[in-house]
Parts: C-alpha cells; structure tokens; sequence
C-alpha cells in the first residue's frame, strides 16, 4: 500500500504530512492507537472542500481515507493497495 496524495486541513506546525501518512499506516497495520480515527469511507459532516477532495482523489484512480480529530476531518488521503 502507498500513500500518494494527502490534504490536510491543518497547519504543519501541528500535525505534518508525514505523520498523517504514519497514523493512516499504523492504523491499517492495526498498530496505531492515538487520539486520531481513520475511515476508508467518508462521514457525513464532510464539507463540500473535503467532498471535492475526495472526487479529485477517486477521478485519478485512487482510494481514499479520512483522518478525524476529534469527529472532524482533518485529512483525506489518496492511496493505491
């Protein structure tokens, strides 16, 4: 599996791509336990950025995740398995 295409609605300064690449991982590995929830299926407080994201993700032949904190997206991810 590869992470391809992360957008985050976060600054840097408090949660880098990387480490959005690194929750998604550990929480497919089933090793990740932090304050961050993964899904492989879009919630429906999703807004029409994070919705537009995901279409732009699936039209270029990708899976997507999301990142929640605290219920909210904070990240969606494209990925090929």
């Amino acid at each position: 599996m590869t992470v391809l295409d992360v957008f985050s609605w976060l600054p840097a300064k408090e949660i880098s791509l990387e480490e959005l690449e690194q929750i998604f991982i550990g929480h497919l590995n089933g090793t990740y336990e932090g304050e961050y929830k993964v899904l492989l299926e879009m919630p429906d407080n999703a807004d029409k950025n994070i919705l537009n994201s995901r279409e732009t993700l699936i039209g270029e032949g990708k899976d997507v995740a999301c990142i929640l904190k605290d219920g909210k997206v904070i990240a969606v991810l494209g990925y090929k398995v």
